[in-house]
């Protein structure tokens, strides 16, 4: 299947109260283990979580987090996959719009979950401390510049 990217939203968003209320902190909070890391990453690792947990939350207005053109194709290929299994087949993609507004409420949910477990809950990473290992290994929070 040759994918159109152009049939995709200009923008990866993320609602602009989750942005606000939980992203920010998560990265601008020195207590946070995502502490000045890039959006981008955090937004794939909440949309994992979120997808683990089959948790969705629509956006009411969005925030542009990142134009979807620079993200690499390993971050591009994550969401897919998300949206994919989701959806049970590989015809999402012929609608990118869908396709990244299914990973988007994933995202949103997860952003919240990932906010109370770094600043809520007694911390109990052992699931989650080996996504990040594997994360970590494929630089999905790495410290590079983001366009």
């Amino acid at each position: 299947m040759k994918l159109n990217y152009d049939e995709f939203p200009r923008y990866l968003r993320l609602d602009r109260n989750i942005n606000d209320k939980y992203l920010n902190p998560l990265i601008e909070d020195k207590r946070s283990v995502f502490y000045k890391k890039q959006k981008t990453r955090i937004y794939l690792f909440a949309t994992a979580l979120g997808f683990k947990d089959q948790l969705m939350l629509a956006t009411e207005k969005s925030i542009d987090v990142r134009l979807f053109k620079d993200m690499s194709d390993d971050e591009v290929w994550f969401l897919f996959a998300v949206a994919i299994r989701h959806s049970g087949g590989t015809d999402i993609l012929l609608d990118g719009k869908k396709a990244l507004e299914i990973t988007e409420e994933f995202a949103n949910a997860g952003m919240k979950i990932l906010y109370n477990k770094v600043f809520n809950e007694k911390l109990d990473f052992s699931l989650e401390n080996e996504l990040i290992n594997v994360i970590s290994k494929t630089k999905f929070l790495g410290a590079n510049k983001e366009k």
